[in-house]
C-alpha cells in the first residue's frame, strides 16, 4: 500500500514537473526530473501490486 502512496505521489510530481518544463520553454533539468519521477512511480506502482496481490 505504500508502494502505491509513493507512486501515486511520483505521478503527480512528474505531470508537475512536465507541465512546469512546457511553461518555462528550455528547461531540459525539469524533462529530466519528470521522466526519473515517471520511471519511478510507475516501479512503484508494479512493486505495490505485486507485494500486494501475493499478500492477499
Amino acid at each position: 500500500m505504500l508502494f502505491e502512496y509513493w507512486g501515486m505521489g511520483l505521478l503527480v510530481a512528474a505531470v508537475i514537473s512536465a507541465f512546469a518544463g512546457l511553461l518555462v520553454g528550455n528547461a531540459y533539468v525539469l524533462y529530466l526530473v519528470a521522466g526519473i519521477c515517471l520511471i519511478l512511480s510507475l516501479l512503484c506502482l508494479v512493486i505495490g501490486r505485486c507485494v500486494f496481490k501475493e499478500g492477499a
